[in-house]
C-alpha cells in the first residue's frame, strides 16, 4: 500500500512539474507576436528564435531554413530529429492569425483560469508546438527508447498559404520518399477524430467593372456594386447546383462556395461605384477537379463584366485509411485515451494536404478545444500533455 501511495504521489508530482514547465514556455510563446505578415503581423522570427533556444538547450541540433517574403520579412522554419528507423514527422506551424475583435483581455498575454489557458495561438497551433516540445523533453530527460526516427518541424506561414514555410521546405528537398507525417492541427475535444482527407481550396478575387456617376443620376452610370451583387447570387446558385454531390466523410458533406471579404469601393454615399471588388472561399469535395469549378466561374463572370484572380488553389488530398501511420495512430489513441477514433475528412487546409501531394502519407490529429481563430481562444492545460502521451505511445509501438 505504501508503494502504491508513493507511486501515485510520484505521478502527481511529475505531472505538476510538466505543467509548470509547459506553462512557462507557453506564456513566453504567446507573448511573442507571430501573426502572419499577410494578416498585418510581424511574422515568426522572434518565436522561432525562442523555440530554437529551447531545442538547443535540450541538446538537440536544429536546422534552420529562412526565406524573406515579399515584404522583406524573414520567415524562419526549424527542424530537429531524434531516434532511428522509419521516419515519422510531427509538424507544427508557428504563425498565427490576427486577434480580431471581441477579446476580453490582451490576446498576447497568457491568462490562466484553472485548467484553462487563454491567448491567441494557445490552440492554433500552440497545441502542436507545446506537445512537440513536451514530447522531445520527455524522450530526452526520461531516456525513452523510440522505434522510429522522429523529425519535428516548427514551420512558418501556414495561415497564409505556406509559400514561405512548408512549400519552401518541399522545394528544398527536406522530405523523402517513404516518410510519414502527423500534423497536430485539428481534432476533437476527446481526440476521437483522425483526419485523412481535405477538400480542394479556391480563394478567388472578383473585380466587377461599371461606370462611376452621381448617386442621384444612376441612369448616367453603371453601378458596379449592383452588378457585383447580382453576379454573386447567380454564381452562388449555379455552383451549388453544379457541384451538389455529398460525401459523408466530410462535415459539411457538400462542397461549399462562400462570398466573404469585400473591398471598399467609393468614399461617399452619393457616388455610384465604377468598380467593385469582393472575395470567395470555396471548399470542393475530392470527386471534383478545381478546373471544373473555374470553368463555371468564368462562364458566369463573363455575363456581369467581372474578371477574377486566383489567390489560392489547392487540389483535394487524401491518404489511404489502411496506411500504417493511420492504423498506428488509431491504435495509440484507442489505447491511451480509451476512445474509438473516427476517420474523417475536413474542409480546412493543413500542412497534410501539401505533404500528400508529394507522396508523404500525412494524417491530422489532436485533442483540442475547437477555438481556433476565435476571440478569447482557449485550451485545456491537460490537452498538451494528453497529445504528447498519445504521440509517445505511437513512437514506442
Amino acid at each position: 500500500m505504501k508503494y502504491l501511495k508513493g507511486l501515485r504521489n510520484y505521478i502527481i508530482n511529475s505531472v505538476s512539474v510538466l505543467k509548470d514547465w509547459l506553462l512557462k514556455i507557453l506564456e513566453r510563446i504567446i507573448s511573442l507576436n507571430a501573426v502572419n505578415p499577410a494578416h498585418g503581423g510581424p511574422g515568426e522570427e522572434a518565436r522561432a528564435n525562442y523555440i530554437q533556444e529551447i531545442l538547443e538547450n535540450m541538446g538537440l541540433t536544429v536546422t534552420r531554413y529562412e526565406l524573406k517574403d515579399d515584404k522583406g520579412i524573414n520567415r524562419p522554419s526549424l527542424i530537429t530529429e531524434i531516434g532511428s528507423g522509419d521516419t515519422i514527422w510531427i509538424i507544427a506551424h508557428i504563425d498565427t492569425v490576427s486577434p480580431g475583435n471581441g477579446w476580453t483581455g490582451d490576446p498576447f498575454k497568457l491568462r490562466i483560469d484553472g485548467n484553462k489557458v487563454i491567448g491567441r495561438g494557445v490552440n492554433d497551433n500552440g497545441l502542436g508546438i507545446i506537445s512537440s516540445l513536451l514530447l522531445l523533453k520527455r524522450i530526452i530527460e526520461e531516456n525513452i527508447e523510440i522505434n522510429y526516427k522522429l523529425k519535428v518541424g516548427f514551420v512558418a506561414d501556414e495561415e497564409a498559404g505556406s509559400k514561405y514555410g512548408l512549400k519552401y521546405l518541399v522545394k528544398k528537398g527536406v522530405f523523402q520518399k517513404g516518410e510519414r507525417a502527423i500534423v497536430p492541427d485539428a481534432g476533437k475535444p476527446d481526440g476521437s477524430e483522425v483526419e485523412i482527407a481535405e477538400k480542394g481550396i479556391l480563394w478567388l478575387k472578383f473585380i466587377t467593372k461599371g461606370k462611376q456617376a452621381h448617386g442621384s443620376l444612376p441612369n448616367k452610370g453603371d453601378n458596379a456594386f449592383l452588378k457585383s451583387m447580382r453576379f454573386a447570387l447567380d454564381l452562388y446558385e449555379t455552383l451549388h447546383k453544379e457541384f451538389c454531390e455529398e460525401d459523408p466523410l466530410f462535415d459539411p458533406k457538400v462542397s461549399t462556395f462562400e462570398p466573404t471579404k469585400k473591398d471598399k469601393n467609393v468614399d461617399s454615399v452619393n457616388i455610384i461605384p465604377g468598380e467593385d471588388v469582393h472575395y470567395w472561399d470555396c471548399r470542393v469535395l475530392p470527386r471534383y477537379c478545381l478546373e471544373e469549378v473555374l470553368e463555371i466561374v468564368k462562364k458566369v463572370a463573363t455575363k456581369y463584366d467581372t474578371s477574377y484572380e486566383i489567390l489560392v488553389k489547392e487540389e483535394a488530398s487524401n491518404v489511404d485509411p489502411n496506411d500504417w501511420i493511420v492504423q498506428k495512430l488509431v491504435s495509440a489513441i484507442r489505447d491511451e485515451l480509451k476512445v474509438e477514433p473516427k476517420i474523417v475528412g475536413i474542409g480546412g487546409g493543413t500542412f497534410a494536404g501539401i505533404l500528400r501531394k508529394i507522396g508523404i502519407p500525412a494524417v491530422v490529429w489532436h485533442i483540442g478545444s475547437d477555438t481556433e481563430h476565435q476571440p478569447d481562444e482557449w485550451e485545456l492545460i491537460d490537452n498538451y500533455i494528453k497529445n504528447a502521451n498519445v504521440l509517445l505511445r505511437l513512437l514506442r509501438s
